[in-house]
């Protein structure tokens, strides 16, 4: 999941360079000119031009990461049969085609759906917006006649960069494009592997008749957010795992008593998903010993500038650090090209802060540094002063 992410992000990459560069560029252009020089009209054309060709590149990448996209959920739905929840069942029993074909149409659902948002996205990005909006604050700069055309145009230059491509929602909320892509293939795949295991449980019930597929075995990983870490990697009946998504205080297959919490499981940003568990058949795929590892890990932390942090909260610095430098590395893309070397110097100093900070916080938690999230396409470091 990860690789075929970073390939999808790779592509918008380049776009989300070309776009920085152009208006930039344009920017650039526009403070050339003066007062008498200035034709709206031959700058609208070319605005118009590199808009065309920006959103041509941001179908094709979207057809190509679509195609990556149905490739990684197949593989996703071929893993879900081979899971151990499953394994010792269908190894002996194994599912009727007619039932196996249900689950893979609810699959090809899904990853239609998620293909469809993705499409939705890429059409919803407000490219001609942000572009004319340069434009139209450039003229005016020259217009009036301002001594420092480059400061006057800065704070654009700089907001071009740190915002990059944006997705524009009806509710009126952008969001950068790199980010609402991430989140809509992660959730598609939480979705996909999720629905597809309760499927195939309530497929093989149907089969025997009878509920051999009883309960739910919630996922687990290290470094948990603190309402979800308590239950992961326990088993839940149905009826108590219903419980739990409606906020109710509920109780696992062995006796242990938890307090409800608000953030459904697989909702909200939830990197957790329930999987079908047979009480009979299943094996769970955490050990206790596991869990709390895991656990004891995570509360045992460190400390980051005199403040005890979880290694959750470190990890979760560390990635409001990593969009940062990538920010502040597109603002330094957009400053180059707009010619602006003071912003750019700029950029470059709040980069090096942000970069010695960060790797702080690695060495402190124990935490591998993840030096491929801060690299930004087009992006060449400078000495400051």
């Amino acid at each position: 999941m990860e690789a075929a992410i970073d390939r999808i992000l790779d592509r918008l990459d380049v776009i989300n360079l070309l776009y920085i560069t152009k208006i930039a560029e344009t920017i650039q252009k526009i403070g050339e000119l003066n007062q008498s020089s200035i034709n709206r009209m031959l700058i609208m054309a070319d605005m118009g031009a590199d808009i065309a060709e920006i959103n041509n590149k941001l179908r094709t990448a979207t057809k190509l990461n679509t195609a990556d996209l149905f490739t990684v959920y197949n593989q996703a739905l071929n893993d879900t049969y081979t899971d151990k929840r499953f394994a010792a069942y269908l190894q002996t029993n194994p599912l009727p085609q007619p039932r196996r074909e249900r689950v893979s149409r609810l699959a090809q659902l899904i990853s239609v759906q998620t293909a469809e948002r993705m499409v939705n996205i890429s059409n919803t990005t407000s490219v001609s917006e942000t572009y004319r909006q340069a434009v139209d604050k450039s003229i005016l700069a020259v217009s009036s006649g301002v001594e420092n055309y480059k400061e006057a145009t800065r704070q654009t230059v700089r907001e071009l960069g740190t915002n990059g491509m944006q997705v524009q929602y009806e509710s009126g909320y952008h969001r950068r494009l790199d980010t609402a892509v991430r989140q809509n293939i992660i959730d598609g795949s939480n979705q996909l592997q999720q629905q597809a295991s309760i499927l195939i449980g309530e497929e093989i019930n149907e089969e025997v008749g009878a509920e051999v597929y009883d309960a739910f075995e919630i996922s687990a990983h290290a470094r948990s957010a603190p309402d979800h870490e308590p239950v992961q990697g326990r088993v839940l009946l149905k009826a108590e795992f219903e419980k739990m998504q409606a906020g109710e205080d509920f109780i696992d297959v062995d006796g242990r008593m938890y307090d409800g919490f608000r953030r459904p499981i697989g909702e909200w940003n939830c990197m957790h998903i329930a999987m079908s568990f047979s009480t009979r058949y299943s094996v769970r795929r955490y050990t206790d010993k596991q869990l709390d590892d895991w656990k004891a890990a995570n509360a045992k932390g460190c400390e980051i500038d005199g403040k005890h942090y979880t290694t959750y909260q470190a990890v979760q610095l560390m990635r409001q650090i990593e969009t940062a430098v990538r920010r502040q590395k597109d603002a330094a893309v957009a400053a180059k090209a707009a010619g602006d070397t003071e912003l750019r110097q700029e950029c470059q100093k709040r980069i090096n802060a942000l970069a010695a900070k960060y790797y702080n916080v690695a060495n402190t938690a124990g935490i591998t540094p993840r030096q491929d999230r801060m690299t930004v396409e087009g992006f060449r470091a400078i000495k400051v002063h």
